[in-house]
């Protein structure tokens, strides 16, 4: 299944049907920002996977477990994929 990235239009190849508003690669690993405009990223908490997002407020890394982003202006969600990893989806607008 073919499908285009919500961000930036790109194809994305393997879209599955429990994500189906995931962004592409490359937006993945884009800058990302919070609800109060810092930089975030994503991660498992072990090797058992869980979820927290990391916040680098004015140099200081805060770990949290907020789950909205901006990936160019456009608001997201990450969360634990299925199988590990994180995955992020283009929001639309009212949900979350």
């Amino acid at each position: 299944m073919v499908s285009l990235c919500l961000i930036c239009n790109n194809e994305i190849m393997s879209v599955s049907p429990r994500y189906p508003r995931m962004v592409c690669a490359q937006c993945h690993v884009s800058i990302k920002k919070d609800e109060s405009g810092y930089l975030v990223e994503f991660q498992n908490i072990d090797l058992f996977g869980g979820f927290q997002s990391i916040h680098d407020i004015n140099g200081l890394k805060v770990t949290k477990n907020e789950h909205i982003c901006y990936i160019n202006n456009v608001r997201c969600y990450a969360d634990e994929a299925r199988f590990g990893g994180i995955v992020i989806q283009a929001l639309e607008a009212g949900q979350y």
